[in-house]
């Protein structure tokens, strides 16, 4: 067994967290095989035709991947998905290749690209995702032979937990892009700071309240709130020491809002993460048009959901009238209706009724 597993198994095991995920164990991969080049394909069953590709090459001509794209994957003999998981191929074992009278695919586009001895393996996980590496060498380099099967095959064994908690990964940041996306839309930034009260991550809506606002600002990794720096201290203090959620108004009354909710302490978790997150936000007018949701959420017309909308933006009814281009007289005839439709009786409910709907996400 080459001397390499070991490194590459570590590689393997930090590539779903790495930078560049899986890409330096690609690259070391091919290395540790004496190879000139190396890939790993990501691809489900259910969306056979789409990949992504993580691959490292040394000498591999410029013209590969445009060749490959421009028709030549059509003659690609191969059926990926007929590989047994675990086992690992040589080019002339693989099924779509074996028996072929010609094979134009490794004529026109293996060979002048240098790839001529071949190694492929299979790797799947329970939720049907599937990993393909391939390594390759030269003609003038020897093919691959027993011990860099053993290595691929070990490789391979080892790769089936790691996948897996790749795809957990995946999933877990489409819930956090899905909840970033919801707390942008509605203007509510979040900061993160952990025990000590240094700041570890501050969210795009966050940053943006911070830079429209002259109380508060992060100053060498910590929140600074200027003439009122004292309960800012003590209300960061309190809930990470008392494990409790504080709150503080900084500003006029247009100013900003903050929330400080404690996380518990996870015995498992490294000094340094997460213990406290600040929720930001700030009075500001809507600057996207609603209505248009307001109109197929509710059952509204085009004219009462613009009513409707600067209502919900505390606009007074003659004032929102007047915006609209409507008699007072009979935008309350409309307003009548409006409440109807949304299960309110006054303005202050039609408010909490549309700030608490879907269509403040778009």
């Amino acid at each position: 067994m080459p001397a390499d597993f070991e490194p590459l198994l570590l590689l393997a095991q930090s590539a779903p967290i790495a930078d560049r995920p899986w890409r330096e164990f690609v690259a070391s991969l091919r290395q540790a095989l004496d190879a000139n080049y190396a890939n790993l394909i990501f691809r489900r069953r259910d969306r056979e035709h789409e990949n992504l590709e993580v691959h490292d090459g040394a000498g591999v001509p410029d013209w590969l991947w445009s060749r490959y794209a421009a028709g030549v994957f059509r003659l690609d003999p191969i059926r990926y998905f007929a590989m047994e998981p675990g086992r690992v191929y040589a080019y002339d074992e693989l099924e779509g290749v074996v028996g072929l009278a010609q094979d134009r695919f490794r004529d026109e586009f293996l060979r002048p690209a240098g790839f001529y001895h071949l190694l492929l393996f299979r790797v799947t996980e329970p939720e049907g995702c599937s990993i393909w590496i391939t390594v390759t060498r030269p003609e003038a380099a020897p093919a691959f032979g027993h011990d860099e099967r053993e290595l691929c095959a070990r490789l391979a064994r080892h790769l089936v937990p790691i996948l897996s908690c790749h795809v957990v990964l995946l999933d877990r940041q489409a819930d956090i892009e899905t909840y970033r996306r919801a707390s942008e839309t509605l203007a509510i930034g979040v900061i993160t700071l952990d025990a000590a009260g240094r700041v570890l991550a501050a969210d795009p809506a966050a940053r943006s309240h911070l830079r429209a606002s002259k109380d508060l600002r992060i100053v060498n990794d910590r929140l600074c709130a200027g003439a009122a720096e004292v309960a800012l201290r003590r209300r960061l203090d309190e809930a990470i020491r008392l494990q409790e959620t504080r709150s503080l108004h900084l500003g006029d009354l247009d100013g900003l809002d903050l929330l400080c909710a404690p996380l518990r302490q996870r015995v498992d978790a490294p000094p340094g993460r997460a213990a406290l997150l600040v929720y930001l936000s700030a009075r500001r007018p809507h600057r996207r048009d609603i209505s248009g949701h307001l109109a197929e959420l509710f059952g509204l017309t085009k004219t009462q959901a613009r009513l409707a909308a600067l209502l919900a933006e505390g606009r007074t009814l003659a004032a929102a009238a007047a915006e609209v281009g409507l008699t007072e007289q009979s935008a309350r005839t409309y307003s009548k209706e409006i409440y109807a439709r949304t299960g309110t009786s006054r303005q202050g409910e039609l408010i909490q009724r549309i700030l608490t709907s879907v269509a403040v996400l778009t």
